[in-house]
């Protein structure tokens, strides 16, 4: 049985402008495009200060707090606003985007949540807040935003249960984190920045 139904054309055509920098690559994006970021259940990125012994000594206990930390957030988050697939269809030059709605009678934030055990690559946008997702090993989840105010109630759920918003540097053109950091302050969100963004402030 399936699991999706594509949205209207209207719909696909709104979300498929919206969210057309996923058609490129990340070098021919610019911050017009998207910035991003990552939320973690660390205060930093570990290889920063060659701390993964933090998760090799760490108890099964402990694995199974950050475990229960990421998917509780996927879930809130489905709840702010449920997301639409996504999926690319055509070849090179002629290739779309097809975006479909969830149609099952299960939580669809028990399929989010479950996903992160499953996928790197989820292909899930949330339209309002504009936000595009994907996962990443250390109890990571990278996200690609719009803008920082669309993504606000994303911010301060992830603020809310602990977990912190980090810099991506995989591209760094479209790291803005100095920018985000600001606007994270602004919005009493200080708690969730990179450690030597607090100490900084």
């Amino acid at each position: 049985m399936r699991s999706f139904l594509n949205v209207t054309k209207c719909e696909n055509s709104l979300l498929s402008e919206k969210f057309s920098f996923l058609l490129k690559y990340n070098e021919d994006c610019t911050a017009d495009d998207f910035s991003w970021a990552a939320i973690t259940v660390f205060d930093h990125w570990l290889y920063e200060t060659d701390s993964f012994k933090v998760i090799e000594e760490a108890s099964c206990a402990e694995k199974q707090g950050w475990n229960n930390a990421i998917k509780l957030f996927l879930k809130k988050l489905v709840e702010l606003e449920e997301p639409r697939k996504y999926k690319y269809i055509g070849r090179n030059s002629n290739q779309k985007l097809q975006f479909s709605y969830y149609i099952k009678n299960a939580s669809m934030a028990e399929y989010v949540a479950k996903q992160f055990d499953e996928v790197y690559s989820p292909n899930l946008v949330f339209n309002r807040l504009g936000v595009d997702l994907w996962f990443e090993d250390n109890w990571t989840i990278h996200f690609k935003y719009k803008s920082q105010q669309g993504c606000l109630e994303m911010l301060k759920l992830a603020s809310e249960l602990g977990l912190f918003i980090l810099p991506a540097y995989c591209a760094d053109h479209l790291n803005n984190y100095e920018v985000l950091s600001d606007f994270m302050r602004k919005n009493g969100l200080d708690k969730s920045l990179h450690r030597d963004f607090v100490a900084a402030a």
